[in-house]
């Protein structure tokens, strides 16, 4: 097929479409290429200069390094996983994406100030490996997992609804803590420090301490990297790519740089968009169904006009706690971690097993005094991919959750609204501060790491507001509380007829994941419920095997 390139900055022929995509995020990538797929014409309205939101990659030094921005591992990316059936279901072939898999040994090394331990691929697998290593703790251990057990069949009904005549009836304990935290559970599991800080240690993936994660929420994302930890070789950006061609090849249109200022609403029904677009100007669009995959804050009060709304849905709007935020730091390193016995696989540092006063320290405005350190080893990952950075450089990514308050880094809100921020000089130190926080942290499990930065750059919540228009810096939407979890986390529909959610405040929840399925719950509230099914359903592995 010839590959003609697009115009997605200035060119828009049409006013009328089938559906109109607000943010070109991964979800509403998603449930573009899905809609586009089944002959629905659309189009996606993107503010930044590229698509895919959190799901791209950017480039330093001409295009010396190239660092992913939000997917940095994902799970379920195997022969019949959930990610590949919905990329197919958005018209993908997926001979074209290559899933390269981390260590399955232990793709996630936890590291305590005395112990290390690797989470392996499996169900089984890693349930024997705390039973080997905790063989005192084998009750609650069996019971930890008969939950997660529970949750992975729960999470099958969602494509084969008649299978919920057998599985309820053994999901007592899931209904039962269904609405508790993560500590409530884990107390009726075990008292062990290490085994606890072990079962919680991927928090970082939803970003709350165990004393207010929501339990169904930990353990769908626990099972959900169960079946594996993966790397697309070419980064997250490879994703959105292909979805955005998949939208194109079938008809539909993509314009970047071109931010909605309105979801326009006429008796209770949506009728189209305002955007603003250097090229074209202010321009009206319409359509009688809208996707928003923007931040659910922005769309809600401020893209819809209050008077569609119930006053219910605009206070809890309203009252919504965001996730936490995250800074990165980007790092091009001249040590050859591979030759150094360094496998493919995810570093978690902690200074300790309790995680609540890092957290808690973060909730109040200020950074903790130790850390907790994500390394991603991207030239690990994607050891073929050579646009990471020059022979012979490692790319490697440092992250911690981090306060999102203006104040915090010593800024204003003035400030961080006009942009100025990025040149204020209290701004730049704390920046400069925390990097080398990381760095310290991190030298122990890359010793002498400071000695081999050869370069450096950080991202912090700001740069997320900025290129997405996220509330408070967020990648995660929502927080996952069982306050903001299951029913009571928004649904793909609103108030508004024709108008629809996705992303990562969504139901389906946040990341990749996440606001992928939450792309397809939307596309199929338009298309009809067969859709979700037909996709979720193809190749389905047999019920009951998590991994």
């Amino acid at each position: 097929m010839e590959n003609v390139k697009k115009d997605r900055v200035k060119e828009l022929a049409d006013e009328h479409y089938d559906v109109i995509v607000v943010g070109a995020g991964i979800g509403g990538l998603t449930a573009a290429a899905t809609l586009a797929n089944r002959g629905k014409k659309v189009l996606v309205l993107e503010m930044h200069y590229q698509l895919g939101g959190c799901a791209t990659v950017f480039h330093r030094h001409g295009k010396s390094y190239e660092f992913d921005v939000g997917l940095h591992y994902i799970g379920d990316c195997g022969k019949g996983g959930l990610i590949p059936r919905i990329l197919e279901g958005a018209g993908i072939d997926m001979d074209e994406i290559n899933f390269l898999e981390q260590d399955p040994e232990g793709f996630d090394t936890l590291c305590f100030p005395d112990f290390t331990f690797g989470i392996p691929r499996g169900f089984e697998k890693f349930k024997q490996k705390l039973l080997d290593e905790f063989p005192e703790e084998k009750k609650g251990i069996q019971r930890y997992f008969k939950f997660l057990q529970q949750v992975w069949d729960f999470m099958g009904i969602h494509s084969n609804p008649m299978s919920a005549l057998w599985v309820l009836p053994k999901s007592l304990m899931l209904l039962r803590y269904a609405n508790c935290t993560v500590e409530t559970f884990l107390n009726t599991c075990t008292q062990n420090t290490k085994l606890r800080a072990i079962l919680t240690a991927q928090l970082g993936v939803y970003h709350q301490p165990p004393s207010r994660a929501s339990m169904a929420g930990h353990a769908g994302v626990t099972n959900h990297f169960l079946q594996g930890s993966y790397y697309p070789s070419g980064g997250g950006q490879l994703f959105s790519d292909k979805l955005g061609e998949a939208v194109e090849r079938n008809g539909g249109k993509i314009l970047l740089r071109s931010k909605v200022t309105k979801i326009l609403v006429e008796n209770g029904r949506v009728k189209g968009v305002e955007f603003e677009n250097k090229k074209l100007g202010t321009r009206k669009v319409y359509s009688d169904n809208v996707i928003a995959n923007s931040d659910i804050k922005q769309t809600l009060l401020k893209l819809v006009d209050s008077q569609y709304l119930s006053n219910k849905t605009i206070e809890k709007t309203k009252g919504y706690e965001m996730s936490p935020s995250m800074a990165i730091v980007y790092l091009g390193v001249d040590l050859d971690m591979k030759a150094k016995g360094h496998k493919n696989t995810n570093y978690r540092i902690y200074p300790g097993y309790d995680y609540e006063k890092a957290y808690k320290e973060i909730f109040d405005g200020k950074f903790p005094e130790n850390p907790h350190v994500f390394i991603g080893n991207a030239t690990l990952k994607d050891p073929d991919n050579s646009n990471l950075a020059p022979e012979g450089i490692y790319n490697l990514q440092l992250m911690s959750v981090v306060p999102s308050a203006p104040e915090s880094w010593g800024l204003t809100q003035q400030e961080v609204d006009d942009g100025s921020y990025r040149k204020n000089p209290e701004y730049l130190k704390k920046k400069d501060w925390y990097a080398k926080q990381l760095i310290q942290e991190s030298e122990r499990v890359i010793p002498g790491l400071a000695e081999h930065i050869v370069y450096l750059d950080i991202s912090t919540p700001f740069s997320v507001t900025r290129f997405i228009g996220s509330s408070e810096g967020t990648s995660y939407g929502i927080a996952f509380t069982p306050e903001q979890f299951l029913h009571r986390r928004p649904s793909e529909k609103t108030d508004v007829k024709g108008l629809y959610l996705c992303g990562a405040s969504t139901r389906s929840g946040h990341g990749i994941f996440g606001a992928m399925t939450g792309g397809l719950e939307a596309a199929s509230a338009i298309l009809g419920r067969k859709v979700r099914m037909e996709v979720l359903g193809k190749n389905k592995r047999a019920a009951g095997e998590p991994a």
